[in-house]
C-alpha cells in the first residue's frame, strides 16, 4: 500500500458518504467511477459495487481509502459483530461492573446450550474461574466438526472446552498486543498490517486464537472495559487469522498450509474461530481474484450449516453478514443472508424485555 489509509483518511470530513459523493461528482477526480461504486455500494449493499472499487483499473492509495470509506462502520468491512452469546452478556455485565468499582464476584451460572469454545474461554477470561453448568448439547452438536480435518484449535472434555494447542509464546502476546490494539480499517490494511503475525510459527498463531490472551494496556481496551470487555477476543480471533494468510506465503495456494488450516478452522466446531478463518478468506479473495469462487462456496456452506441446524447458532448472523461482503456473492446468497438478518431483527423485535433486577449469577462479597 503506498500510502498509508489513515494519511489518507485525514484529507476528508467525518462524513464519509458527503465525501463519497463529492468525488463522485468531480470530473476532474482521476478515481471517479471508483467513488460511484463506493456510492453505490454503500446505498445499495451490492458487493459487486465494493468489488469493482478493489478492482478500479489503475490501482493506488486513494483506491484503497475509497475501499476502506465504502466499508466504513460496516461488519467485517471495518469492525467485527460483537459477541451474542448469553455467557458473554453475562461476563460483559460483570467486568464493566468490575471495571466501575463494584465488588462482584461471580462463582457459577447455568447454560440451556453450549455455547461457542471462545465465548466460555472470553467469559471467563473477564470473570475468573467459573464453574459452568450445560444442560445439553441440541443437534447438531456444537463440539463437532462440520467436516474432518488436520488443523483444530478445539477439544472437548465433556461439557468442556479446552485448548487442542499449547500456549502461545510470549513473544507472540506481545506481537499481537502491538498489531491488533486496533480495529482495522479496512480487510486490505489489516492484511497488511497482520504480516509480521505470519513470521510467527503456526504452533504460536493457533495457540492465540485458543488461549485468548488478554487485551493490551491502553486506552482503548480499558474504556472498553467498563462496557464490553469480552470484545477483545472477539476482534483478537480475526488478526490472528489475517496472519495465518501470510504463514508460508511462498506455498502454491491451493496445497498451502494456510489455506488448510484456514478452511479446516472454518469447518471445525461451530465458534468465533469458524466465522475469523472465513473472514481471512474473504480477506484473499479480495486481493486474488481467481480464489473468489473457491471462497464465495465455501462461505455459502458454512452458512447454510447454520441455517439447517435447528437450534440457535450464535454466530449465524455474522456469518450471514460476512457473505452480503464476500467478493461473487450472488443474488441467491444473498437473499439466504438477509432472510438469517431479517429473522433475527424479528426475534430481537419479540424478545421480551429482563426484569430490571434479574440476575443470571450467584454473587458474594
Amino acid at each position: 500500500m503506498s500510502v498509508k489509509i489513515a494519511t489518507l483518511r485525514a484529507m476528508f470530513s467525518e462524513d464519509v458518504d458527503a465525501d463519497l459523493r463529492q468525488m463522485a461528482d468531480d470530473p476532474s477526480f482521476p478515481h471517479r467511477d471508483a467513488a460511484r461504486h463506493a456510492v453505490r455500494f454503500r446505498a445499495g449493499g451490492d458487493v459487486a459495487d465494493l468489488v469493482a472499487v478493489h478492482d478500479d483499473p489503475h490501482p493506488c492509495g486513494m483506491t484503497d481509502i475509497l475501499f476502506a470509506m465504502a466499508g466504513a462502520k460496516r461488519h467485517w468491512l471495518n469492525w467485527v459483530p460483537m459477541p451474542s452469546e448469553a455467557i458473554t452478556n453475562i461476563a460483559n455485565e460483570v467486568g464493566s461492573r468490575r471495571a466501575q468499582g463494584e465488588e462482584l464476584v461471580l462463582t457459577g451460572l447455568g447454560l440451556s446450550a453450549g455455547e461457542a469454545a471462545s465465548a466460555v474461554t472470553a467469559c471467563r477470561r473477564v470473570t475468573g474461574p467459573l464453574d459452568i453448568a450445560v444442560a445439553g448439547f441440541p443437534h447438531p452438536d456444537i463440539r463437532v466438526p462440520l467436516r474432518p480435518g488436520r488443523y483444530a484449535v478445539w477439544r472437548y472434555d465433556g461439557d468442556e472446552p479446552l485448548p487442542a494447542v499449547a500456549v502461545p509464546s510470549p513473544a507472540a502476546v506481545a506481537l499481537l498486543h502491538e498489531v491488533a490494539g486496533e480495529p482495522w480499517q479496512s480487510p486490505l490494511s489489516g492484511y497488511t498490517k497482520a504480516a509480521p503475525l505470519g513470521e510467527l510459527p503456526l504452533d504460536d498463531l493457533l495457540g492465540l486464537l485458543a488461549h485468548l490472551p488478554g487485551p493490551p494496556d491502553t486506552g482503548r481496551w480499558q474504556h472498553l472495559a467498563k462496557s464490553t470487555p469480552t470484545y477483545w477476543y472477539r476482534l483478537m480471533q480475526p488478526w490472528v487469522c489475517l496472519g495465518i494468510l501470510h504463514h508460508a506465503a511462498g506455498e502454491p495456494w491451493p496445497t498451502s498450509t494456510r489455506r488448510q488450516v484456514l478452511v479446516d478452522l472454518a469447518f471445525g466446531v461451530e465458534d468465533w474461530v469458524s466465522d475469523a478463518a472465513l473472514f481471512a478468506l474473504v480477506t484473499a479473495a479480495y486481493r486474488t481474484p481467481e480464489l473468489r469462487e473457491e471462497v464465495r462456496t465455501l462461505v455459502r456452506a458454512r452458512l447454510d450449516a447454520a441455517v439447517a441446524a435447528r437450534r440457535a447458532v450464535t454466530i449465524e448472523e455474522s456469518l450471514a453478514k460476512l457473505m452480503l461482503v464476500t467478493p461473487g456473492c450472488q443474488s441467491v446468497d444473498r437473499t439466504v443472508a438477509q432472510a438469517v438478518l431479517d429473522r433475527a431483527e424479528q426475534d430481537d423485535e419479540d424478545e421480551p424485555v429482563a426484569p430490571a433486577k434479574r440476575r443470571w449469577w450467584q454473587r458474594g462479597r
